[in-house]
């Protein structure tokens, strides 16, 4: 960090002293004397440090036969501009190179999210029982066999098996599953669910490495590693941009010379001749507006982005985001709410629905239980009951006594244990079954809603040609209805994260440089691997964990699947202006260098039509992207109002 301030530092003043050293030789013009030596060695210090970096990624190009890319281009060139004794123009290509890096730079650092949240889901020590008493040892010394000891609150650091007590696990870092699962004594558990409301004896079945929570974080790692890395646009110019100039140049120099040869006239002279112009040639066509306007385009781009809730971590995202064909989607938090909420009441005997509600608000005012708290946001205007002896049984439900009756709340098992028959029913919904004095007497069933924009927003992508996939780890049943309501065709469910990066690998084309990309669209731990394995990771921010907002290309901040569709718009938009830019600039450069190539331009007009070209192209791509606020983006007229 250090070393880069003093390059920072070093750089401003360079080119501070380079802008100086320009108005006082454009001023004073001095041929001879300290003046002009004072600036030719402005010049130089600027060019060293300004050019150091650039130079030595040509050399180090050259050492690896990467010949033609843009540093080679600006290295070659800004040698040229010092071989016809004008340093100003050299210094001039490598400044107008380090702004469009340094503009590259502050894209990502403005929209990159810093978050290092990897190690928060690493077990840092694990409770075991031994000799009777509790010891905290590293998760890699826990052993097969082991007791573990997981207290209220904690997440579970092993897999096994509970062999004392019970409580309703939070899943979501395994399968992002909305519903807590109540567990007890014989059943199985696995590292990385978090005990929301009670203590448990689990012993160790597996050790920490080979655990479900480390595979979860071997996955994050070696899928960031093996992302597909796009090249940025102007490297990609640059492939073939550089070799076609550089050939051009030597054609010019050395051409007529031999031309000259063959007809017997002064080789030599020719040489000389066409040779300064054939470097002119190769200064000239150093594309220092494209160097410029490329990266302008971009910050605008993801500036305006940024503006509507959209941050993209860097312009080859949204480069990618253009070639994108598949979305995949998780549920739970991106099409869903995430958040659990009465869908439907049943009532048996003499309550209806109100007072059912009442009794079961009553029950669960004693709890902090996330579904004791989806039922409590339910608008009810009687009062609640008074009631007393009160228990809330871990992992099951509770139990009260009212008006010398017992009643009950709580999950299937809980009620049959109580003798309370209920009928079985496979169910898409989260049930809290209700029984007085030892009768059923109502179901409240909660379930996940979809988001209020997301029958819209498949219906816009369809429309864009998008191919749209669901991955949940949510039950097979719900996804499905999930996917039925949208109309999405493709669809998996009881997914673990394993599972998701393994539909998601088969998804993504083999070859490295794919040009049909695949987007995922999440919001959990459990969907970091898979973020970070997709050509486009994208996150909403509002819902989403750390790890998957770090892992992420993309982050939604207010969690509007809307959003998405501006981004391809916004993606869309920009690769237009590209092209315009590239035409405008290059229209431009090639009517310069044909001049220059038969002596009558020179390169102070060259970069004239490089600095007027790259305002051109700025306020073109501002006019253009500020549009798309105001326009119909892909026949969402509806969407882009509340955008």
């Amino acid at each position: 960090m250090q070393h880069q301030r003093i390059v920072w530092i070093a750089s401003v003043v360079s080119a501070i002293a380079y802008v100086i050293a320009l108005g006082l030789d454009i001023w004073f013009a001095p041929q001879n004397g300290t003046l002009a030596q004072a600036i030719v060695s402005v010049y130089l210090m600027s060019y060293i440090v300004l050019g150091f970096s650039i130079l030595k990624a040509t050399f180090l190009g050259f050492a690896s036969r990467d010949f033609f890319n843009e540093n080679s281009l600006m290295g070659i060139a800004s040698i040229g501009a010092w071989l016809l004794g004008d340093g100003a123009e050299a210094v001039a290509i490598v400044l107008f190179y380090q702004i469009g890096e340094h503009l590259q730079e502050s894209m990502v650092m403005r929209t990159k999210d810093s978050i290092q949240s990897l190690q928060k889901l690493k077990v840092e020590s694990i409770r075991v029982l031994r000799d009777e008493q509790r010891i905290e040892i590293l998760p890699e010394s826990v052993q097969v066999g082991d007791i573990v000891v997981v207290l209220a609150g904690e997440r579970i650091g092993i897999d096994g098996i509970i062999i004392k007590g019970a409580a309703n696990l939070d899943l979501s870092t395994l399968n992002g599953e909305s519903i807590p699962l109540a567990v007890q004594e014989g059943q199985e558990v696995l590292a990385g669910a978090i005990s929301l409301d009670g203590a448990l004896q689990i012993r160790a079945t597996n050790t920490y490495v080979d655990s479900a929570l480390s595979k979860i974080i071997a996955l994050i790692e070696s899928n960031s590693a093996k992302k597909a890395q796009s090249e940025e646009f102007i490297t990609r110019f640059a492939r073939f941009y550089t070799p076609i100039v550089v050939g051009l140049a030597a054609l010019i120099a050395f051409v007529p010379a031999l031309l000259a040869l063959a007809s017997g006239e002064d080789a030599r002279n020719a040489l000389q001749i066409w040779g300064q112009r054939g470097l002119i040639f190769l200064v000239i066509s150093c594309p220092c507006a494209l160097v410029i306007s490329i990266p302008l385009s971009f910050f605008v781009s993801l500036g305006v982005a940024s503006s509507r809730g959209i941050l993209i971590k860097g312009s080859r995202f949204l480069e990618a985001l253009y070639n994108v064909k598949t979305l995949v989607f998780d549920k739970t938090g991106t099409l869903s709410k995430g958040e659990l909420s009465v869908s439907k009441i049943q009532t048996f005997g003499a309550y209806d629905a109100a007072q059912l509600l009442v009794l079961a608000q009553s029950l669960e005012s004693h709890s902090t239980h996330a579904i004791a708290k989806a039922i409590l946001r339910e608008e009810n205007t009687q009062p609640l009951l008074a009631l007393s002896s009160v228990q809330e049984i871990a992992g099951g439900g509770i139990s009260a006594r009212y008006e010398g009756r017992t009643i009950l709340a709580g999950n299937a098992r809980f009620l049959r244990e109580r003798d309370v028959q209920i009928g079985e029913e496979e169910s898409t919904f989260c049930n809290v079954y209700l029984a007085d004095d030892g009768k059923l007497v109502g179901i409240l069933s909660l379930s996940d809603s979809l988001k209020d924009e997301a029958q819209e927003t498949m219906q816009n992508l369809r429309e864009q040609h998008k191919k749209i996939v669901i991955l949940s780890g949510d039950s097979s049943l719900v996804v499905q209805d999930i996917a039925n309501a949208l109309g999405v065709k493709d669809f998996y469910g009881d997914l673990l994260p394993k599972d998701k990066v393994d539909r998601l690998q088969d998804l993504l084309e083999p070859t490295q440089k794919r040009k049909n990309l695949v987007a995922f669209v999440g919001d959990g731990i459990n969907d970091a691997p898979s973020l970070a394995l997709s050509d486009v990771g994208i996150a909403m921010g509002k819902s989403g964990s750390d790890i998957a907002l770090e892992n992420a290309d993309i982050v939604i901040l207010d969690d509007n699947l809307q959003k998405i569709t501006f981004a391809f718009a916004i993606a869309h938009k920009t690769r237009q202006i590209l092209w315009q830019n590239i035409t405008l600039a290059l229209g431009a450069k090639i009517i310069i260098m044909a001049l220059g190539a038969f002596g009558i331009a020179n390169i102070w007009l060259a970069l004239f039509g490089d600095v007027g070209v790259a305002l051109l192209t700025l306020l073109n791509a501002k006019s253009a992207l500020l549009g798309l606020q105001t326009r119909n983006v892909f026949g969402c007229r509806s969407a882009q109002a509340r955008l």
